[in-house]
């Protein structure tokens, strides 16, 4: 109870401190709970206005508050007197209840924004958890270090000399001020504000996040550090030089560091490498061959060969041809140590075997592009890449007459895909590789009634959302089933009542935000492709993917614009889906039958229904 009454007084000692303390927590929280926003993780963009006001806010709180801890206990009366044994000890345990209750607070503060965000998101506990670990990350970390360093302040001015205190002071505020200058001024530097991206980039912003914790506890660290330095070292000046010495090797470190690794401009350059190449591309009428099988995958994206196929032939050929897709180039082919002469133009690579029966492919080291990426921290291999060899020439990539860039243009069909989730390292070897995808970066492996789902983790939303999607594709299915006759045989209508896996990816920002390439449907496995700005406060993304399937999943299947539009309209009003505007803007892009669309969507829905299928009768008899 008496420490209580202490405890009590500090506080209400430190009345403008609280006052601060609180104006600027709600503030925060208001700000980071806008329920307006389009991204539930656009809270982190908001640190270039709220980390300055903070940091200062929480180090003077701090260094009020454990200056009175640090006075309210005679150290040294009580050591003389022998009243305890430890007496520093009474000291160390209020300044760790008064760090456990900041770190409660900061908690708190974290539950409240996560519980705004998901009630405004119409989200679940995922998305809760994700928002919480990134409030800590990217605000509660930089708030501990303006804590121990208000610590560290006190304990030198009660302890050893105020001058020493005074010099700690200074040098920490022109570290402050020259920290923000560099991160405010440099795109490249980046340690407590994030002020590279003025949006969420799905490729580059929540991929780093252990990263950014790492160089968030070295400064945390190095705070301590500096503290030590001026507690243990007698001369002022050498104390100061060394402290000096320790925050400039720290703080040029991370630059040097993040410097050399600015992943977007890699990428970049890689992109501009492979839409020209594209560009440029001329295929002949080259046949692969079909003589041979994948029978062992070797993955390590940071190794100098970060892929590695094994090919088995069914029998001595003197010449092996594949397909692979275009970003990746191989640098060399082994057989029982041996090298195999090849050439690769594009996209098709021609082995010469010389009679061996198995080979290895070495890839190219290479951080893959931006519609692909290939990094420790973030991979994006779908199956529909083609990052490994094809028996078929797919034509994956196609540059529009508009000079946009068009990725998934033609996709293999797959009787199994076999997704492999946040694995930097991979190994396989079996008698014969169907469809193989791998998939790392912020996204989120849930099962909802024995579907598997792979989700970017901004977009997630509640169970239900999901079950009402996957009823959804189970009803297109049935409708397109019904309707064409055509289908009727294939894998997507032979698996009656089967989604197995429904992969949703945000869309590269080098690519259109809309194409009707941005789905592929392959025996029970849907992998959707969602532009990376999509609003999904507004709606979430399971009712924007139930639109764009109307229209998505009939062009994949049937590769017609012109019936794939007239299926979509038919389909939302067949089956009630609520429309986004998707339809309407994809018809923007591409050429319409304005009058005959005009007649179809005034006719009823049976009306459409007999419309559809004596179009299908004319493009049959035409075909």
């Amino acid at each position: 109870m008496r420490m209580f009454y202490v405890w009590l007084r500090m506080v209400l000692s430190l009345k403008i401190e609280m006052v601060f303390t609180i104006v600027f927590s709600c503030i925060l929280i208001v700000y980071c709970s806008n329920p307006y926003a389009v991204n539930p993780a656009e809270f982190t963009l908001y640190t270039k206005y709220l980390i300055p006001i903070g940091v200062c806010v929480w180090l003077l709180v701090s260094l009020r508050l454990h200056l009175l801890i640090t006075n309210s206990v005679p150290i040294d009366w009580i050591a003389i007197n022998e009243i305890v044994e430890r007496p520093k000890k009474i000291v160390a345990n209020q300044i760790s209840i008064a760090f456990l209750c900041f770190s409660i607070l900061q908690m708190l503060i974290a539950g409240i924004i996560a519980s705004a965000i998901i009630i405004a998101f119409s989200s679940g506990w995922d998305l809760f958890a994700f928002i919480f670990k990134l409030y800590l990350i990217y605000y509660a970390l930089p708030f501990a270090w303006a804590w121990v360093t208000g610590l560290s302040i006190s304990v030198v001015y009660v302890y050893y000399s105020r001058k020493r205190a005074v010099l700690f002071i200074c040098v920490f505020l022109l570290w402050i001020i020259t920290l923000f200058y560099l991160e405010y001024g440099l795109v490249s530097f980046n340690v407590f504000i994030e002020n590279r991206w003025p949006y969420i980039d799905p490729l580059l912003h929540l991929t780093f996040l252990k990263e950014n914790m790492l160089v968030k506890l070295a400064y945390f660290i190095c705070s301590i550090g500096v503290c030590f330095i001026l507690m243990k070292v007698r001369r002022n000046i050498i104390g100061i030089s060394i402290s000096v010495i320790l925050i400039i090797f720290v703080t040029f470190t991370t630059y040097n560091v993040q410097n050399k690794s600015q992943l977007d401009k890699i990428l970049l350059a890689n992109d501009y490498k492979l839409y020209h190449q594209i560009k440029n591309e001329t295929h002949g009428n080259i046949k692969m061959t079909d003589n041979w099988r994948i029978t062992g995958v070797q993955f390590e994206p940071e190794s100098r060969y970060p892929i590695q196929i094994e090919l088995t032939l069914d029998k001595k050929e003197n010449v092996v041809r594949f397909s692979i897709n275009e970003q990746f180039e191989i640098d060399h082919i082994k057989s029982e140590d041996k090298n195999l002469s090849f050439k690769q133009q594009g996209s098709i690579v021609e082995v010469e075997t010389n009679g061996v029966r198995s080979m290895v492919l070495y890839y190219k080291n290479t951080f893959g592009s931006s519609f692909y990426p290939l990094t420790s921290n973030v991979i994006l291999l779908p199956f529909e890449a083609n990052w490994y060899p094809q028996s078929t020439h797919l034509n994956l990539y196609s540059i529009d007459s508009f000079g946009i860039l068009h990725t998934n243009v033609q996709t293999k069909s797959c009787k199994h895909v076999e997704i492999i989730k946040g694995e930097k390292h991979y190994r396989w070897h079996g008698d014969k590789l169907d469809c193989l995808s791998i998939i790392k970066g912020p996204y989120k492996q849930i099962k909802v009634q024995n579907t598997k789902l792979f989700v970017y983790e901004p977009f997630l939303t509640k169970s239900k959302n999901y079950i009402e999607l996957k009823d959804q594709l189970i009803s297109i299915r049935s409708e397109l089933c019904r309707l064409f006759t055509k289908l009727k045989n294939t894998s997507y209508c032979t698996n009656k009542n089967k989604i197995e896996t429904i992969v949703i990816i945000p869309k590269s920002l080098r690519t259109t935000n809309l194409s009707l390439y941005d789905s592929t449907v392959s025996n029970g496995y849907y992998t959707f492709y969602v532009d990376p700005f999509l609003d999904v406060n507004y709606k979430p993304v399971t009712v924007h993917i139930e639109e764009l399937a109307t229209f998505l999943i009939p062009y994949r299947l049937l590769n017609d614009e012109q019936l794939s539009f007239f299926i979509s309209q038919y389909l939302i009003e067949k089956l009630d889906i609520k429309s986004v505007g998707y339809l309407r803007r994809i018809m923007d892009k591409y050429p319409v039958k304005l009058e005959e669309w005009d007649r179809y969507t005034k006719l009823p829905v049976d009306e459409k229904e007999k419309a559809l299928i004596q179009m299908v009768k004319e493009m049959e008899r035409k075909n």
